[in-house]
């Protein structure tokens, strides 16, 4: 069995329309099948980065003498709203002779499905398709021009490593920000992110100009 994992629902309908077989697509809860082939989707995140609290319980409270909060191990967890897509894809995956990496063809598309088969353990044979429109001809022409998923590997480190840096800095800084604005007195929350702080101020900067 060859198993494509799309990003999202629409994406994974549009590939099982485009397969070789040219049989009747079959609708299962979650996934699609097309003579030998099998499309299912991640719809998104289905893992998502624990918590500092998930690593240690000491870190459920905020001190600033636990800063900076650094893993030894990184772990992912699996995001409750998506548990039951999950469960379908990993037992695909179990069952699966060859996978194909279905994700956008961007870093995070990249991610999106990568982690789920480095979570599982998956140590099957895995192909990349990049599908920059959904309409048949560029479908098509994806198909047959399957590249190996290895070569796509540095696309994923990229996307992780912008992921880790988001939790560095998001969930360092947002502690360290928000207790000195509370030992001053001031009951606030302040949440600092890798992207959006410096966007934010570079709008009230514009806006005060």
């Amino acid at each position: 069995m060859r198993l494509f994992i799309a990003e999202k629902p629409s994406m994974a309908r549009e590939i099982s329309k485009c397969l070789p077989e040219n049989k009747n697509i079959q609708k299962r809860n979650g996934y699609f099948i097309q003579g030998d082939d099998v499309v299912t989707w991640v719809v998104g995140h289905v893992l998502h980065q624990a918590e500092p609290g998930d690593y240690d319980d000491k870190y459920v409270r905020w001190r600033p003498q636990d800063l900076p909060i650094v893993p030894d191990e990184w772990k992912l967890l699996v995001t409750d709203s998506s548990r039951q897509q999950f469960e379908t894809v990993k037992e695909l995956i179990g069952k699966a002779d060859i996978i194909v990496n279905a994700g956008d063809p961007d870093r995070e598309g990249q991610l999106l499905v990568d982690e789920v088969l480095y979570y599982v353990g998956n140590t099957k044979p895995v192909q990349r398709i990049l599908l920059n429109a959904l309409d048949e001809k560029s479908v098509r022409a994806a198909l047959n021009d399957l590249r190996d998923n290895k070569d796509f590997h540095n696309l994923y480190q990229s996307a992780l490593a912008r992921a880790r840096a988001d939790w560095l800095i998001g969930m360092n800084l947002s502690r360290a920000y928000t207790l000195s604005e509370r030992y001053k007195g001031n009951k606030v929350t302040l949440p600092i992110g890798r992207v959006k702080t410096p966007t934010l101020a570079l709008w009230c900067a514009e806006s005060e100009n």
